[in-house]
C-alpha cells in the first residue's frame, strides 16, 4: 500500500449532499466555464450580492488607503524632489515620506484586513452555496438560496476566513517591512527575510488548504474537525493540481500592482470575477471530493454489502448443514 493510499484511508467518508452523478466525469474545467456562461446573468447578481459584503474591503484598500497616503504626505509637507534610488542619494524628506507611506500601508493591513475578510466571508458562504447548486444542476432561487447558504455555512466560512485574514495580515506586514527597508536602506536583516518568506509560504499553504476546504464544507455534513482533517489530506494528495489552480487564480490579482491595469482588475472582480473564481474552485473541490471521499465511500459501501451477503450465505449454509445433521430438531411432537 502506497503512502498516498494510506493517507487517503484516514479520511472520514460519507455521501455528499448532491444528486446521483458520475464521480469519474471528465472535463471539470470545461464544465465550470459552461456553468458560468449558461448562468451569466445570475452570476452577475451573485457578484453584486458579494460586493455588498466586500464593501469594507473596497472602501479601505481601493479608495481610503491611497487617499490617506496622499493627504498625510501633503499635510507633512514632505518634498520628493530627491533622487528615489535604493539606499543612496535620498534626501531626508524622501526617506521620511517613504517610511510614512509604508507605515500607513502596514497599519491598514494590521487593523482592517482581517475584519474585512470576516465580513466578506458571510457573503461568500451564500455565494458558494448557490454556485454549488448551479454546478450540480440543482434549481437555484438566488435570494432564497443565498441566505440559506449564509444560515447553513456562515460559521465555517467565518472561522476559516478569520484564519486566512490573520495569515494574510502577517504576510502583508512582513512584506511591507521588507520593502520599506530595501527602499530606505538598501538592505534588510536575515530575520526580516525569514519572516517575509516564511509568512508568504504559510499564506500559500493556507490558500491550498482553503481551496479544498471551502467546497468540501458546503458539500458534506461533517464536523469541523473532520472537514479540517479531510481537507489537509486531500490538499496533500492533490498538491500539484492544487498549486496549478491557485497560481492560475492568484496571478491575475498581481496585476493590481500595475497602476494602469489595476482598475481593469477591480472592474472585472466587482462585476463577474468573484463568481468565476468560485465556480472554478467549486469545480476543483468537486473533483477532489468525487475522486477521494465519494468514490471511496461508494467502494466501502459495496464491500460492506458484499461482506453482508457472504455472511448471510454462510449462515444459511450452516443452518442447512445443522438441519441435515439433526433433521428431527425443531419438529413438533
Amino acid at each position: 500500500m502506497s503512502k498516498l493510499t494510506k493517507l487517503a484511508a484516514k479520511m472520514t467518508l460519507g455521501k455528499d449532499l448532491g444528486p446521483e452523478r458520475d464521480y469519474n466525469e471528465r472535463g471539470r474545467i470545461r464544465k465550470a466555464f459552461s456553468v458560468f456562461g449558461s448562468n451569466l446573468k445570475n452570476m452577475l447578481v451573485l457578484n453584486l450580492f458579494l460586493d455588498i459584503f466586500a464593501l469594507p474591503f473596497i472602501i479601505m484598500f481601493v479608495f481610503l488607503m491611497s487617499q490617506y497616503e496622499q493627504n498625510q504626505i501633503a499635510a507633512a509637507g514632505y518634498s520628493f524632489s530627491g533622487f528615489l534610488g535604493i539606499g543612496y542619494g535620498l534626501v531626508d524628506d524622501t526617506v521620511a515620506g517613504i517610511n510614512m507611506i509604508y507605515g500607513i500601508r502596514s497599519d491598514f493591513f494590521l487593523y482592517f484586513f482581517t475584519p474585512s475578510m470576516m465580513i466578506f466571508s458571510i457573503g461568500l458562504a451564500g455565494a458558494y452555496h448557490c454556485i454549488r447548486n448551479y454546478y450540480w444542476g440543482v434549481e437555484v432561487k438566488i435570494i432564497k438560496h443565498f441566505f440559506r447558504g449564509i444560515k447553513l455555512h456562515w460559521w465555517k466560512f467565518l472561522i476559516t476566513f478569520t484564519f486566512l485574514g490573520l495569515a494574510g495580515t502577517n504576510a502583508a506586514c512582513a512584506t511591507i517591512e521588507l520593502m520599506r527597508l530595501m527602499a530606505t536602506t538598501g538592505s534588510a536583516g536575515a530575520g526580516i527575510w525569514i519572516w517575509s518568506i516564511g509568512s508568504l509560504l504559510f499564506c500559500l499553504l493556507s490558500m491550498l488548504f482553503c481551496s479544498v476546504f471551502l467546497p468540501m464544507s458546503i458539500s458534506f455534513r461533517f464536523n469541523y474537525g473532520q472537514y479540517i482533517k479531510n481537507s489537509v489530506i486531500a490538499a496533500l494528495i492533490m498538491f500539484l493540481p492544487n498549486v496549478i489552480l491557485t497560481v492560475f487564480l492568484v496571478a491575475p490579482m498581481l496585476l493590481i500592482m500595475v497602476n494602469i491595469v489595476k482598475y481593469i482588475v477591480y472592474i472585472v472582480m466587482i462585476t463577474v470575477g468573484a463568481s468565476l473564481y468560485i465556480v472554478l474552485n467549486v469545480a476543483f473541490g468537486n473533483f477532489c471530493n468525487d475522486l477521494l471521499i465519494n468514490a471511496m465511500y461508494e467502494y466501502e459501501q459495496e464491500q460492506t454489502a458484499k461482506a453482508a451477503q457472504l455472511q448471510r450465505k454462510q449462515q444459511l449454509k450452516e443452518a442447512a448443514k445443522a438441519q441435515r445433521a439433526n433433521p428431527k430438531k425443531g419438529k413438533k411432537r
